[in-house]
């Protein structure tokens, strides 16, 4: 990523070449991985390939296909990292991990944790406990290579996806890059690739120069949006964690100064990758928001309950969308019934408690 000149990309973000919609120059290299278009063509792909399958016998044997597809997709590993899966001991399901790279009781190459997506995670607790697939268990993905190259390139065929990309390669630089367009660090995804660097995986993704400065300017909009204020969102870090034998109360000291308490399952805790200290990002949906116009001051030991101001009042045929200010900037969008808003007499400009109850807020690290 060091190639690219931030200055250029500010100048290109008023510049009518950063239109989305407008064509890409003839001399552009082309892109190197898959979009979340061909992605989801891809995935569309293998499903249809199972289903098509006759027999239970190739059923399994096509599923098991599938899901080393899915494994690429979604861990970024190499190919090889796969398939030397041994699904009795390399995955730590409850906590949503799959062990990778290394080698088992080599100290010099530690193997890496990866966390999997919550439908790919329920996918594998099932087939694990499948009866079909108890005579293959600790060999699930041991595949032929050559058999796997042959399977992503047919799909990859029939999603009309470019020869160049029909391998797994892109996948795993496909993955690195949906990462970093979802906010990820370049650190993080160094990590998660298996990288000893973070310049080796800028140079593995060796994106275009237009990609580079496309990416450039949606972290810099990400960053304008968390400076002026995302409705619901709370910016923070891990002040304490009590951990209980079935639910763990965190608190998150947000970059104003208020503390946000959330309730979370133990079990969950480990998977969200929280630790105190850490950066941390919490969330509450609007209907979940609740709304007190009274003038009595705050309850001793009331959990997230702030006062605010409100900003705007927008009214719909059942129901109305209040904005309020807090203290720190922070803005919360509640929504309440039309009643409700009559009896607390809210207008532009009145002052009102805000808050959630600690299970409804959803709270993630980084």
């Amino acid at each position: 990523m060091s190639g690219i000149d931030l200055e250029h990309v500010l100048e290109d973000m008023g510049h009518p070449m950063c239109d989305e919609n407008t064509p890409v120059p003839a001399n552009v290299p082309e892109p190197n991985f898959l979009t979340a278009e061909q992605m989801q063509r891809l995935d569309a792909a293998f499903d249809a390939w199972v289903s098509k399958a006759k027999g239970k016998r190739s059923v399994v044997s096509r599923n098991r296909a599938r899901l080393v597809f899915l494994l690429l997709r979604y861990t970024g590993a190499k190919l090889g990292e796969i398939l030397a899966i041994d699904d009795r001991v390399d995955f730590v399901l409850a906590c949503r991990k799959v062990l990778l790279g290394g080698g088992r009781g080599d100290e010099a190459k530690p193997r890496r944790e990866v966390y999997l997506p919550g439908e790919l995670h329920i996918e594998l607790k099932l087939l694990l406990r499948d009866a079909d697939y108890i005579p293959l268990r600790g060999g699930i993905f041991h595949l032929d290579q050559g058999y796997m190259r042959r399977v992503i390139y047919d799909r990859a065929a029939e999603s009309g996806i470019p020869k160049h990309l029909a391998n797994p390669n892109t996948l795993r630089r496909s993955r690195a890059v949906e990462l970093l367009h979802n906010g990820v660090p370049l650190t993080i995804v160094q990590r998660i690739l298996g990288h000893l660097t973070a310049n080796s995986t800028a140079a593995f993704l060796d994106l275009p120069e237009e990609e580079q400065k496309r990416l450039e300017k949606h972290f810099l909009d990400r960053e304008n949006r968390r400076a002026t204020g995302v409705h619901n969102t709370f910016f923070g870090k891990i002040a304490a964690i009590n951990v209980g034998e079935i639910q763990s109360h965190i608190t998150m000291r947000t970059l104003g100064g208020l503390d946000l308490t959330a309730v979370i399952s133990t079990k969950s805790l480990e998977a969200v990758g929280l630790r105190e200290g850490g950066l941390a990002t919490a969330r509450i949906k609007a209907p979940w928001v609740t709304l007190d116009a009274g003038n009595a001051s705050e309850q001793p030991g009331a959990e997230n309950r702030f006062r605010g101001v409100v900003e705007r009042v927008t009214r719909g045929a059942d129901a109305a969308e209040v904005v309020v200010v807090l203290a720190d900037g922070t803005r919360l969008c509640a929504t309440v019934g039309l009643n409700a808003l009559r009896e607390m007499h809210l207008g532009q400009g009145d002052g009102v408690w805000a808050g959630a109850s600690a299970f409804s807020v959803i709270i993630a690290a980084g």
